[in-house]
């Protein structure tokens, strides 16, 4: 059987462990909250609080999504009610490890799992470069929620559909481009930044605001980096890129 790569081009797609762990939360404790997201999948053990006290976590549950929203793909964010918090300390580990059984991203498909009459093709102009970031969650059926003009969140079984990804992801990232080629040609800004001995050159997108380009100039690899788009769009400080820093750094693995 032959395989086909799926066109991932400026697509990171990952798991959005951070919208799990809350889901895990959400449904462990049965707080009601939420229900126009679908249930994890398959069904965790449910062990419900009483009214009252679910009623008050479920308000701090709130803000913690859509807190999770507004900060770049992939970052964990800790709920900013201290009861709410001690709860997640309590159930983050599972809900992780179950994440991870759960969700394994795939970016291959068989010739099998295409619908019939499907050819996929190339999404875009490969040479108008915007990011995407596509994170899967376990919940249950096709579903899929918008979380900014760059950041999409999916159902696994929608992301294991080729079909139905080329259909949500072709005119998002057409669109992306279409207004990146719009935008007046402006020179992108740089910054040299060495965090704990590691140097970085970082390069924003003026034409794909809140995109910001790092690369490790002293790095293990030559060219080794990574790209981050801020949801809301938003310019990072310096302060921001330097966290950012220590952060990817500090999760390398050689």
């Amino acid at each position: 059987m032959t395989h086909e790569q799926q066109d991932l081009r400026d697509i990171n797609v990952g798991r959005g462990t951070g919208f799990t762990v809350a889901l895990f939360v959400r449904d462990r404790l049965a707080l009601p909250v939420a229900d126009d997201v679908p249930a994890l999948v398959p069904r965790i053990a449910v062990e419900p609080l009483p009214g009252d006290e679910a009623v008050a976590l479920a308000d701090g549950w709130r803000e913690w999504w859509d807190r999770l929203a507004e900060v770049p793909a992939g970052r964990d964010v800790r709920p900013a009610s201290e009861r709410l918090a001690t709860v997640v300390d309590a159930l983050a580990d599972e809900a992780r490890a179950w994440d991870e059984q759960m969700v394994r991203p795939n970016f291959f498909f068989s010739e099998a799992d295409l619908p019939d009459g499907y050819v996929p093709e190339p999404i875009g102009d490969p040479d108008v470069a915007v990011v995407y970031d596509v994170e899967l969650v376990p919940v249950g059926g096709a579903w899929h929620r918008d979380l900014g003009p760059h950041r999409l969140l999916v159902s696994v079984q929608t992301w294991e559909d080729p079909a139905v990804m080329d259909a949500l992801l072709r005119p998002r990232i057409e669109r992306l481009q279409s207004r990146a080629g719009a935008a007046p040609r402006t020179a992108p800004q740089v910054w040299h930044l060495t965090v704990d001995g590691q140097a970085f050159t970082v390069v924003d997108r003026p034409h794909d605001p809140g995109v910001y380009d790092f690369s490790w100039t002293n790095g293990p690899v030559e060219g080794y980096g990574f790209t981050i788009g801020t949801s809301t769009r938003e310019p990072l400080g310096e302060d921001v890129m330097r966290r950012e820093i220590r952060g990817f750094v500090e999760g390398y693995e050689p």
